[in-house]
This record gives structure tokens, C-alpha cells and sequence, in this order.
């Protein structure tokens, strides 16, 4: 049960992320750069000071050090770059509910790639926790999706590369968590990607002076506490257990939006809210039977 608590708690802290962009008013590639950079030294930092930096990244055999390396990061910024891309070329409904086809990737692929088996109740809790994701976003109509044009296709296409690309974090995750300590996973996944986009922010403006204090804040809360728990979280999660879980993001968003926005929830959102939550505690429950 720790493991559950330490991914939804990791997932909630997530879900303040939309506050935090609309503050900070800088491109979404420097919002990445900076507080990835900003975790990536503290992390560093930490596994230098504690004296456990050398033995970080010691492990059996190189394909690990392929996973935290290499593929981590670079699905991570896809991750991310591509959600981004969705929120511009097609509306927030469509860029989230394509994002959000990350479970069902990891409920088709965990078997071959974890040995994971997937029960009767994962299947449930992804067909729940959708549905409730699409009456979340204001159930958009079967007309408003044939009726897109081309930069909405696109837009379309990269929210569901995203999901993609988020469901190979979630196995890279799973694969990983019991090889490396935390810190080290995400200290290696944001210095890589803070090194990835260098070239692109050395051809960027000044540093956003009045960004700091959020930026600092991401880069401790969400880009080192949060992804802490997350990978922490998956020493006894299986993957497409914390897939689903990932539902709860939304559902934290809103009662986030509606402390700090006054952003006040419609009766789809709050009947989508139950069925997350609802399919939330199938997955814990099959987990204890």
C-alpha cells in the first residue's frame, strides 16, 4: 500500500503543474530547461555531498545503463514536447484524452516486456477511469473529432505519441526502480534532458529573472520530490497499476483550479472525478486480493 500512497501523492503534486506554467509566462522549452536543470544540480548536489554519487550508476549489466541513460530522458522530453505540441495545434480535450492512452500501451505491452499479467479489473478501471476522463474534458462528440482539419490531426497525432512515449517512461520505470536509488534516476533523466535542450536555450532570450522563484519551486516540488515517490513508488506497483493511477492527475487539477483559480467544476467533471477515483480503488483492491 506505501508504494500506492507514494505514486498518488507524486501524481497530486503533478497536477499543480498547470498553475505554475500559466505564472511563469515563458515557452514551454524553457520551462523544461531551466527547472530540469535547476533539479539536476540539486540531485546532483545531494548524491555528491552524501557520497553515494560513484556508486549511483554501478549495475549488472549495460542495457541498464542504456534505460537511465539514454531512453529515460529522451521519452521523457518527447513526453513532454509532444504534450505540448497537442496543446497547440488541437483543443485541451483532444491533446489530454490522446495523452491519456498511455494505460492502455502499458496494459498491452507489460506482458512482454515486464511479464506482467494484467487481471479483469486493470481492464475495467482503464475503460472507468477513460470514460470519466472524457466527461472531465466536456464529452466532446464524435462530430467535433471528424470535423478537425489538418493542424488538428497533427495536434492529435502528438498527444497520442505522447501517450506513447509516456507509457515507455512507466516500463523504463518498473524495469529500472529496483537497479538504481531514486534520487540517482531522476538526477541522470533531468541532467540528460537539461543537456538535450542547451543548444536550443543557448539561441534563446535573457534568463526570465521573474521566473525564479517558480522556477525553483518546479524544480525541488515537481522535478525531484514528486519523481522521487513516482520511481519509488514502483519498487512494489506494477505498471499499468500506476498507468491508471495516473488518471488522478486531472481529477487534482480541478480541486487545484478551484482553491487557487476559482475555477469552479461542472456536473461532468465532478461525475468524472468519481469514476477515477472509483476505478483508483478497484486497482488497490485487486491488488489486495
Amino acid at each position: 500500500m506505501t508504494g500506492y500512497i507514494k505514486i498518488i501523492t507524486a501524481i497530486l503534486l503533478w497536477s499543480s503543474l498547470g498553475i505554475f506554467i500559466r505564472k511563469i509566462g515563458i515557452p514551454n522549452e524553457g520551462i523544461v530547461f531551466y527547472s530540469s536543470a535547476i533539479a539536476g544540480l540539486f540531485q546532483l548536489s545531494l548524491l555528491t555531498l552524501t557520497g553515494r554519487l560513484g556508486a549511483s550508476y554501478k549495475s549488472d549489466t549495460g542495457s541498464y545503463k542504456l534505460l537511465i541513460f539514454v531512453l529515460l530522458p529522451v521519452f521523457s522530453l518527447a513526453n513532454v514536447l509532444l504534450f505540448y505540441f497537442a496543446f497547440t495545434h488541437t483543443t485541451i480535450a483532444n491533446a489530454v484524452l490522446t495523452h491519456y492512452t498511455a494505460p492502455i500501451f502499458v496494459a498491452l505491452t507489460a506482458p512482454f516486456f515486464l511479464r506482467e499479467k494484467i487481471l479483469k479489473a486493470t481492464w475495467l478501471a482503464i475503460a472507468l477511469s477513460s470514460f470519466g476522463l472524457w466527461l472531465i474534458l466536456g464529452a466532446p462528440s464524435p462530430y467535433e473529432w471528424a470535423s478537425m482539419n489538418e493542424n488538428e490531426r497533427n495536434g492529435i497525432i502528438a498527444g497520442a505519441s505522447s501517450g506513447l512515449a509516456y507509457a515507455f517512461i512507466i516500463l523504463i520505470l518498473r524495469k529500472i526502480a529496483l537497479h538504481y536509488s531514486s534520487i540517482a534516476v531522476i538526477c541522470a533523466q533531468n541532467s540528460v534532458i537539461a543537456l538535450l535542450l542547451l543548444p536550443v536555450m543557448l539561441k534563446s532570450g535573457p534568463f526570465p529573472l521573474h521566473a525564479i522563484p517558480y522556477l525553483a519551486f518546479m524544480g525541488i516540488v515537481h522535478s525531484t520530490i514528486a519523481p522521487v515517490l513516482y520511481v519509488q513508488g514502483f519498487r512494489s506497483v506494477k505498471a499499468n497499476e500506476a498507468a491508471i493511477l495516473g488518471y488522478l492527475e486531472p481529477v487534482g487539477a480541478i480541486i487545484l483550479a478551484l482553491i487557487f483559480l476559482r475555477e469552479e467544476p461542472g456536473l461532468h467533471a465532478l461525475l468524472g472525478g468519481a469514476l477515477i477515483l472509483c476505478s483508483g480503488y478497484l486497482i488497490m483492491r485487486a491488488k489486495k486480493e
